[in-house]
């Protein structure tokens, strides 16, 4: 039978009859992801003004400790993804999405109080630790309960509400600060978009409850191969490869416009909003005929390629038109990626599809975290270096990805 390779995982087994998701279960997945997203989102214009709050510091002190939040954030997350999604292979799905949103909320409304130094660190410790849940049991739950003819789509959606949950995020972190600092000052600003975002994921972890129940898959005999982990190492190391190069673009543009304004330039945030439109413009649309066309393993070299375009593309641009340009030939690449190394992993991974969604979680937040770290160092040195290096990155992960293919064996 001619199959094409990464095309798509085989069935999943389980212990009854595989029947394909309601639009309303569906719905409620995408809900939990872009949800866990916003969470994520909203504290970011916020750290600031709640690191300040804990009184006695200095601008450089602040600066300093926002970061460094940040990080622990992403630190936790990266540690514990795998775990949680070993845990969703292992019990009911919904109880494990459901714990996430909901830790994740109750994480924000306690931010809401006043909190020492020490208490904020943990805090966000706490929500990274039941953030890491969410997606990869998100990802393992449609793998389970799709055929697999919609599994790439449906990954493309998935990807697409988590872009969009961290385009809101933000948008209500300033939004919803601006008219309270007006009204009220500043004492009680950061309640309000902390408020909004965490009812908006215990409604999710209430719409995951009403899903469904999964049971644990029971692996076929001979399912496993003995080159799936080698695939999915490969498509691990890509999936950090390109989420370092998009996080390096957007540091390193915040950092330019913050250095030397240009003018005509455009605020950051307005790139921000192109990328994300572009991304999810790019699944929902393009990405299906694109690889009917073109067919996966070739489609993602080329992502590789128009990625590496776009961010070396920034190592010149001064703003405007083609900073812009930049961004869009970069989304246009992550929107083919992201969904696509999450079917090549899944297609691999046989009955521990949660073990395998976790694991590209803590990649892609890896290569968030080492982006973001190495784009100021390199930045300080030459302001262009940054940007060369990820797009050097995506140039050899395209090189790899096409001798990959090559060395394939035709099916």
């Amino acid at each position: 039978m001619d199959e094409k390779p990464w095309s798509s995982p085989s069935p999943p087994v389980t212990g009854g009859s595989q029947s394909d998701l309601s639009t309303g279960a569906f719905a409620a997945l995408l809900a939990a992801g872009a949800a866990v997203s916003m969470a994520y989102g909203v504290t970011l214009p916020l750290l600031p003004a709640l690191v300040e709050r804990t009184g006695g510091l200095s601008a450089a002190d602040v600066e300093n400790h926002t970061g460094w939040i940040t990080g622990v954030y992403t630190l936790v997350l990266f540690l514990f993804a795998p775990a949680w999604g070993a845990l969703a292979d292992r019990i009911d799905r919904r109880w494990v999405l459901a714990a996430g949103l909901a830790g994740s909320s109750v994480a924000l409304w306690v931010l809401t109080m006043p909190l020492s130094m020490r208490g904020l660190y943990g805090m966000r410790a706490v929500a990274g630790l039941t953030s890491a849940a969410v997606l990869p049991a998100v990802f393992a739950y449609v793998v389970t309960a799709s055929a697999p003819s919609r599994l790439q789509r449906r990954f493309a959606w998935v990807a697409s509400a988590t872009a969009l949950g961290f385009l809101v995020g933000p948008a209500l972190g300033d939004g919803l600060t601006v008219p309270i600092r007006a009204a009220r000052g500043d004492a009680a600003f950061t309640a309000l978009p902390l408020d909004v975002v965490a009812i908006v994921g215990l409604l999710a972890a209430v719409g995951a409850l009403g899903l469904p129940p999964t049971r644990t898959m029971v692996p076929a005999p001979g399912s496993a191969r003995p080159g799936d982990e080698r695939r999915i190492v490969r498509s691990l190391l890509l999936t950090a490869v390109v989420v370092l190069a998009i996080t390096v673009a957007e540091v390193g543009v915040t950092l330019a416009a913050r250095r030397a304004p240009a003018a005509g330039a455009m605020p950051v945030s307005v790139y921000f909003a192109l990328c994300s439109a572009v991304m999810i413009a790019v699944q929902f649309w393009a990405l299906p005929r694109l690889e009917r066309r073109m067919g996966e393993p070739r489609l993602v070299v080329a992502a590789l390629a128009v990625l590496s375009a776009g961010v070396s593309l920034l190592a010149v641009s001064s703003g405007g038109f083609v900073t812009a340009t930049a961004f869009v030939l970069a989304a246009a690449g992550i929107g083919v990626l992201i969904p696509s190394l999450a079917v090549r992993i899944s297609s691999a991974a046989g009955v521990r599809q949660g073990w395998a969604m976790g694991r590209q979680a803590a990649a892609a937040n890896l290569g968030q975290a080492i982006g973001a770290a190495a784009t100021g160092s390199l930045f300080a040195l030459a302001p262009p270096l940054p940007f060369l290096v990820a797009g050097g990155l995506a140039v050899l992960a395209a090189g790899a990805a096409a001798w990959e293919g090559a060395a394939r064996p035709a099916p």
